[in-house]
């Protein structure tokens, strides 16, 4: 890939054959999460902690068992987002001038049998929604447009069958 690389976490980035694709906006999204878990809801279950200790026994205290399994969820999900950042590349999004549909490009199709058009953009995993038009480049759908041009046909194998797309313009 022509990315960007940023390392993070425990230096997980030498096992290239696991590295993950990201683009900014995810990786953004990523941090910010990250960001929120560390200073917001680390310190909240650490206070929640603090106080349920110091109820006394620890044996019958819901409060101290609720607060030690959201810790547990806690540190679960930081160490998910830094070896997710950690095998991530960044893949540099496009200008807007694209000759061929790539990572960042904004697209509109017709669907051929119902003749309906549609505005697609490729997207990475993380912030990927079809419902407006935000297609994953590793789903079934991302992968078969990308590199496609303006008139390109497209086949797309889908859980309801195959569908056919034409490339009507790249923005």
């Amino acid at each position: 890939m022509n990315g960007k690389v940023r390392r993070y976490g425990w230096g997980l980035k030498r096992f290239k054959n696991m590295t993950n694709i990201i683009t900014k906006e995810e990786h953004d999204k990523l941090k910010a999460e990250l960001s929120r878990l560390y200073n917001i809801e680390r310190p909240q279950v650490a206070k929640d902690l603090k106080e349920a200790i110091s109820q006394g026994d620890l044996s019958e205290n819901a409060a101290y068992s609720e607060a030690k399994e959201r810790q547990s969820e806690i540190e679960t999900k930081l160490r998910e987002i830094e070896n997710k950042l950690a095998m991530s590349e960044i893949v540099e999004e496009g200008d807007g001038t694209f000759d061929a549909i790539g990572i960042g490009a904004t697209f509109r199709a017709r669907e051929e049998e119902s003749g309906q058009e549609r505005t697609f953009s490729i997207v990475g995993p993380e912030v990927s929604n079809p419902l407006e038009g935000k297609i994953s480049f590793d789903s079934p759908l991302g992968r078969e447009f990308l590199n496609k041009k303006k008139d390109d046909v497209v086949v797309v194998t889908t859980p309801a069958g195959k569908r056919k797309y034409t490339v009507l313009e790249i923005m």
